[in-house]
């Protein structure tokens, strides 16, 4: 039992004792102090239990269930709990564990299974060794008789410990401990035997510890002479072999290398070693030198394959990884060469540059920058290579992020720059250098010289497409969650001189009604906005009007017109907007629909059409909002298949919120229901299947003590029915 457990218990027993006290037991009675009393003086004799059973109080009697250490016991606890006064009747389902003379329990780890088994005397023992394992353990048995006191303790510590190893091999038997385990570095083991040296004196402890790992360092040195050969030493990460390394060299005169047996977890370890030395192999002679988190390069002498080897390893070396070179001068000079990098404002300058380069024109050249890859060649410029320095630091001065590499025999410009201005000087400079004869340009520009002049053009069949140049504060990557369409085609650059604050709210306001546009081309220039949209057939074209005006500005133009050249009827289209299927009846933009009419799927539709498209008016009016086209549209749909193919008879329900005159909220809830009617008669529907009627505010669907829940309320739903029948 928990100590909350036992606590709440002890409080139950004063509260029990108290009522006693009071003389509240001796009056015959079923009431919930009665139960409490006696519940509390129940769970207080089974708390100290080792696996206490079930209790169950009924008013005055009392049921227990569980497994307990001896019959002996289990005749104690049905005498005491009988012994309670005010039981009446003590229902005993108990059965008694079975008696071990010799505990005994065995643990077998290994690299995918864990085995337990044996015996323990605790419910909570087994609980607890389950959650070690992550699983049951159904070779674990509680048993009574001959084990110690402390012997559920043990076979814990034993466990915990077991479990962190690679492998073990546990039995514990009465009173002596066999303990075989395999770590996975000898590092561990003084925490194992610590773990082992926790157990009771009283117990005999054989353990056989050992680990797979030598605890060695994992390191590889490489040493090549021209006249000794070269030399492998060490000790490589199970990634690698020791004929890998060897490979590199074709003919290795020494070799000494080993491999750990287990994962050092040091990633890139192995590929930081075949890249040093692959650097060693391209030079003449040097040593290299590997260890978790380092290379260093010493001694390095030859010719310009060290270098590409050494730009191969430092382009695969992790970030982690601290390289360190140096080189002794190669029997013919390495080639000088100079980069600089800008990024984040941060400069840096790496490279190779010569040994009797001015101080002073260095320092220009590198002023505020990070120097720490670069470094000075042991030979002197006797080609002229650094002539062209001050151009280069001019032209980089003007670099907002990139790169500038001048080399040997040619100079390449990798970089964003302000202006095309920029771009023409940073050429005039770079081609007049010696290396200018191979110049290598790849730029960008902060400001590419666009001017404001974008055109978005929409058709629901094609869906949304964007040419030209946007405004600075729009991107061609936002107008697909302005417009909520899935994509839109063409492309745009950004006017970054040039915003055009009202023009998110003008596609803001344009993707309320686009699912009703047959036409669109939306203009944004330095002048204004122009707005030229052919509306669907049953639009309100005022109110879509009077919407866009309140976004637009008095210096932008609109033109809206209604469709007026109608296709065929049955002409299908997809809406890319709305993302369905439509067809074209009795002059109308309806949903595509395939279902079979009964009255249960036509009211399932009809849920569904008024949830993805719900009818609106404006408030206070039977006028219907603008956008409510679409609803009408979906509800116009669902009623042409049920009852032109269906023969069903309809209901037309008009709803509104709790505000104003009861008489007057059903009238116009009544009036919108009638012009919804109309709406749907208009696209090919018998008037004489539909009947409409006015409930008011008596149907709510939300609270009506908030706007959303009003607005909710404000609608339109349909009832169906079979001829002669009832409306459902």
């Amino acid at each position: 039992m928990t100590t909350r457990t036992l606590v709440e218990a002890i409080a139950a027993l004063v509260i029990f004792l108290t009522l006693a006290g009071l003389g509240l037991f001796q009056v015959p009675s079923e009431d919930a102090t009665i139960e409490a009393g006696v519940q509390a003086q129940a769970t207080a004799l089974l708390a100290d239990l080792p696996n206490p059973p079930t209790l169950t109080v009924k008013g005055r009697d009392i049921t227990v269930e569980g497994r307990v250490e001896s019959h002996a016991l289990r005749r104690h606890i049905e005498s005491a709990l009988r012994g309670i006064d005010g039981v009446q009747q003590v229902t005993a389902r108990l059965s008694v564990l079975p008696e071990v003379e010799q505990f005994s329990f065995s643990i077998v780890k290994r690299a995918q299974t864990v085995a337990l088994s044996g015996h323990v005397r605790r419910t909570d023992t087994v609980e607890t060794l389950a959650a070690l394992v992550g699983a049951p353990v159904p070779e674990v048995a509680l048993a009574s008789g001959g084990a110690f006191d402390g012997w559920d303790g043990v076979v814990m510590r034993l466990a915990q410990v077991a479990l962190s190893l690679d492998e073990a091999e546990v039995l514990a038997s009465g009173d002596t401990v066999q303990f075989r385990g395999v770590a996975l570095w000898p590092s561990e083991l003084a925490d194992i035997e610590q773990g082992l040296a926790d157990l009771p004196d009283a117990l005999t402890v054989t353990a056989q510890l050992t680990a797979r790992d030598d605890g060695a360092p994992f390191v590889l040195l490489a040493e090549k002479h021209p006249g000794l050969g070269v030399s492998l030493r060490g000790k490589l990460p199970l990634t690698l072999t020791p004929q890998a390394v060897s490979d590199v060299f074709g003919r290795v005169q020494r070799t000494e290398l080993t491999v750990g047996p287990v994962d050092p977890g040091f990633p890139g370890l192995g590929s930081a070693m075949l890249g040093a030395a692959r650097v060693l192999y391209a030079a003449d002679e040097g040593v290299a030198t590997v260890t978790p988190g380092a290379v260093i390069l010493s001694a390095l002498r030859g010719g310009d394959a060290i270098d590409h080897a050494i730009d191969v390893l430092r382009d695969d070396l992790p970030a982690q990884y601290a390289l360190d070179i140096s080189r002794r001068p190669a029997t013919d000079p390495e080639p000088f060469w100079l980069e600089f990098e800008r990024r984040d404002g941060a400069v840096t300058a790496r490279g190779v540059v010569p040994a009797d380069l001015a101080p002073d024109l260095l320092a220009r050249a590198l002023d505020g920058a990070d120097t720490s890859g670069l470094r000075r060649s042991p030979y002197p410029d006797i080609t002229g290579w650094g002539a062209g320095l001050d151009a280069v630091s001019a032209v980089f001065a003007e670099v907002v992020e990139g790169k500038l590499l001048l080399e040997d025999t040619s100079v390449t410009l990798d970089a964003l720059l302000p202006d095309p201005t920029s771009a023409d000087r940073a050429d005039r400079l770079l081609t007049a250098l010696p290396q200018g004869q191979d110049f290598r340009r790849t730029v960008d520009l902060v400001d590419d010289g666009l001017i404001l002049n974008a055109t978005l053009t929409y058709t629901p069949q094609g869906g949304a497409r964007i040419d030209g140049t946007l405004p600075g504060n729009l991107t061609a990557q936002e107008l697909p969650s302005l417009l909520a369409l899935p994509a839109v085609a063409g492309g745009a650059g950004s006017d970054k001189d040039m915003p055009l604050p009202r023009a998110k709210s003008v596609l803001l306001a344009v993707e309320r009604w686009l699912g009703e546009a047959e036409d669109l081309t939306l203009s944004l220039t330095p002048e204004g906005i122009t707005l030229d949209a052919v509306l669907s057939p049953g639009v309100d074209k005022a109110q879509v009007d009077a919407a866009m005006r309140a976004v637009l500005g008095p210096e932008d133009k609109m033109r809206l017109r209604l469709l007026s050249n109608a296709p065929p009827d049955g002409t299908e289209r997809p809406n890319v907007a709305l993302g369905l299927a439509q067809i074209f009846v009795a002059g109308y933009w309806l949903p595509v629909l395939d279902f079979t009419p009964s009255v249960a799927e036509c009211a399932r539709q009809s849920r569904l059409a008024g949830r993805a498209a719900p009818v609106r008016f404006l408030s206070g009016s039977s006028r219907l909002d603008a956008r409510s086209v679409r609803g009408v549209n979906a509800l116009a749909a669902v009623a042409r298949v049920c009852v032109s193919d269906g023969g069903l008879q309809m209901q037309i329900e008009g709803h509104t919120d709790s505000l104003g005159d009861g008489v007057a909220n059903r009238a116009i809830s009544r009036d919108r229901a009638v012009v919804v009617a109309v709406e749907i008669t208009k696209r090919g529907v018998r008037s004489e299947a539909m009947n409409v009627v006015g409930y008011g505010a008596a149907r709510p669907v939300a609270d009506n003590d908030s706007d959303a829940g009003r607005a909710l309320n404000r609608r339109i739903s349909l009832s169906w029915r079979d001829p002669g029948q009832a409306v459902q």
